[in-house]
């Protein structure tokens, strides 16, 4: 749907293009324009080196590598662990707390290698920590966790290979803190550190009444998944001086909650907790660390507010009212101050992760009168129809609406009835869309919008068709309505010409993005540009990096997309490297996964060709180039390509056999605009 530019708002500038896809406030100073229009990079925060977003585009297509492609910033990441670290050494300097701060990161939250090596590196130096909740995690948590001062946390439930494997990292002289979740899980533990002869450290999780908020909201308070009740927390203790295992309890833990997005609720859980603590250590045990969980928030959509996808605090409100909250109930309750831990997870990773994708059309919703074939002579509900489009104005605006779209149903019934044809038919929708078009256009300039016409804007907003699948990429926004910000990668020195929503390639209605970042309401359309011919249009994703990774689906057998790994060098032109390029799936390994075996598949396609040769019916040198094609498509990438990435593939040599079978509808004969 064409936009005319907001007059109080004057000219389109840069600024205005910060101003409205909000970037600023989501960005956490790590996102911007530069002078270019483009979208662009500052991995260590601003002031500093920039990295061009279009740079790394271009990048990407010399690698020879097809979009979409997760851009993984692994600056930021490093930033992001620091950051942490550095704001709970200060709150902690600042406010004489006698503790000690060790992170730890649970690893649910992205289990990428490379993700958990950069968070380990970054946080070498304050002994940062991981925590698992399953096998499979402390498996890896083990093999990489090997700073004998850094913390793991050993989360969930429990059976006796997962005991074991805690047992071994203690053999190993590590610092496994196994949490309890369940009152059964400690006999099981005291028994299995008995027979492995290792004193095991153990730590105590606390189903607090203190109910969390956001959209995670079930997972505390009274009737949450995990952790003990006050009586059974008794109980445990009762275990555990039974069995003379008292002295090996060193760690209290609660989790309020993910995404928590109101500071008041951490406030009242953190004090809660210390509580707690405070009467569990004048009962003779010797806690050392206060574990406040997760919950860290992170503001998708640069609100401020407590909205499902934003918080109301920042990052170092948070460590304060932590440290201030714990140091004070400690005091009065004369009891040592604890280490504290922090299992932040969502915060640490979420910035340095997007995804680029590529918009290779866009479907307009109705057609101009004027494009249809013209005919010598109106019938009545044609006619009658232009008659309200020519009448309508601002005082009789939700009449005519409501005339027009009885006489849209009217030209419905009689085609159906047989007594319209085709043509008129198409005529009266087209001047239907054309008056709804006015209506948005006058609603625009109103303070006070129609209930019955509110809708509109919404209705007619264009769709972009973005080579990625949402399903795989962003399941979060899919499953929970959770917002991500996404915004063009260039032309934003650009008025934003069009409204509309993003569509994903997969045969699926659910596949698309229309709820988007502001900072006052919730927007169901976005500003885009008008899409040139020949010209690529780019748009980003970002705040993936928690969660979407490992939580992506296979719908429609779209596979893990391709994946390159930034790191600012300010030496190099560009002020950028790619450290690692990970090839994304091909259809191959998707099929394999789904025990459809490629090998297998490829015989009957031959098998059913040769049929067809020794018939006649296809030559011999025309069905050996159409089995070549369709074993190189099942080597390909699972997602659509664009010419010019064909291009580079045939200059890289991939895929010599395309060029025989030119004349098969492949993706790229999707026209650059439709209109339905």
């Amino acid at each position: 749907m064409i936009m005319e530019m907001d007059k109080k708002n004057g000219e389109w500038s840069t600024a205005k293009a910060l101003e409205y896809y909000n970037i600023e406030n989501w960005g956490s100073g790590y996102f911007g324009i530069n002078e270019k229009g483009h979208m662009c990079v500052w991995p260590y925060g601003q002031p500093g080196p920039s990295i061009d977003m279009m740079d790394v585009v271009d990048e990407i297509h010399d690698k020879k590598l097809s979009l979409p492609c997760v851009v993984r910033f692994q600056d930021i990441l490093r930033s992001r662990v620091q950051t942490l670290i550095k704001t709970f050494e200060k709150q902690i300097a600042e406010k004489n707390y006698a503790g000690k701060y060790f992170g730890v990161y649970p690893i649910k939250v992205n289990q990428m290698r490379e993700v958990v090596e950069e968070i380990l590196d970054a946080g070498a130096d304050g002994h940062f920590g991981l925590e698992a909740g399953s096998k499979g995690e402390l498996i890896c948590v083990l093999a990489y966790n090997t700073d004998p001062e850094a913390i793991t946390i050993c989360n969930g439930y429990k059976d006796e290979e997962f005991m074991r494997l805690a047992m071994l990292g203690r053999k190993l002289g590590r610092k496994i803190i196994v949490v309890i979740e369940k009152l059964s899980e400690l006999p099981l533990l005291i028994r299995i550190a008995d027979e492995m002869q290792v004193e095991p450290l153990i730590g105590l999780r606390a189903k607090l009444s203190t109910q969390g908020a956001g959209k995670w909201v079930s997972s505390s308070g009274d009737f949450a998944k995990f952790g003990l009740t006050t009586p059974e927390i008794i109980q445990a203790v009762q275990i555990l001086k039974e069995k003379g295992k008292d002295q090996g309890l060193k760690l209290f833990h609660f989790h309020a909650g993910s995404q928590l997005t109101d500071i008041r609720t951490i406030k009242e859980a953190v004090n809660e907790g210390s509580r707690i603590y405070s009467k569990l250590f004048k009962m003779g045990l010797p806690i050392e660390y206060f574990d406040v969980g997760g919950g860290l928030g992170v503001d998708y959509e640069g609100s401020n507010t407590t909205s499902h996808s934003s918080v109301n605090y920042t990052l170092e409100e948070y460590v304060a009212d932590v440290v201030n909250t714990v140091r004070q109930i400690c005091r009065q309750e004369k009891v040592p101050e604890p280490n504290l831990i922090s299992e932040s997870g969502r915060a640490i990773t979420a910035h340095h992760s997007c995804i680029i994708m590529s918009v290779f059309g866009n479907i307009q919703i109705g057609m101009e009168e004027a494009e249809l074939a013209k005919q010598t002579e109106d019938s009545k509900v044609v006619a009658e129809m232009k008659e309200l489009v020519v009448k309508l104005n601002i005082k009789n605006l939700q009449s005519v609406f409501h005339d027009a779209t009885a006489k849209k149903e009217e030209a419905l019934s009689m085609f159906k009835l047989g007594i319209l044809g085709l043509e008129d038919r198409a005529k009266v929708e087209a001047l239907y869309w054309k008056l709804c078009r006015q209506i948005v256009h006058i609603n625009s300039r109103r303070k006070r919008i129609p209930k019955d016409t509110a809708h509109l804007d919404g209705l007619l907003a264009d769709q972009y068709l973005a080579n990625f699948s949402l399903f795989q990429s962003a399941p979060d926004h899919w499953a929970f309505d959770q917002l991500f910000p996404i915004a063009p990668l260039q032309r934003l020195d650009e008025p934003p010409s069009r409204e509309g929503t993003i569509v994903d390639i997969t045969c699926d209605s659910d596949g698309k993005i229309d709820q988007f970042v502001d900072p006052a309401v919730r927007r169901n359309t976005l500003r885009l540009h008008e899409l040139k011919e020949g010209d690529s249009y780019y748009v980003g994703l970002f705040l993936l990096g928690a969660y979407q990774d490992i939580m992506g689906d296979m719908h429609n057998l779209f596979g893990r997309v391709n994946e390159v790994h930034v790191f600012c060098d300010d030496e190099d032109p560009e002020d950028f490297y790619l450290e690692e390029v990970i090839p994304g799936d091909n259809i191959a390994d998707i099929l394999h996964r789904l025990q459809y075996y490629p090998a297998e598949l490829l015989k009957s396609v031959k098998k059913a060709i040769d049929e067809k040769i020794k018939s006649g019916n296809i030559k011999p040198k025309e069905g050996m180039t159409l089995v070549d094609f369709y074993e190189q498509v099942m080597k390909s990438y699972t997602y659509l390509m664009t010419e010019e990435e064909r291009n580079a593939l045939h200059t890289n040599g991939a895929a010599t056999s395309y060029s025989a079978v030119s004349a098969l509808p492949l993706e790229s004969s999707v026209p650059l605009t439709k209109t339905a």
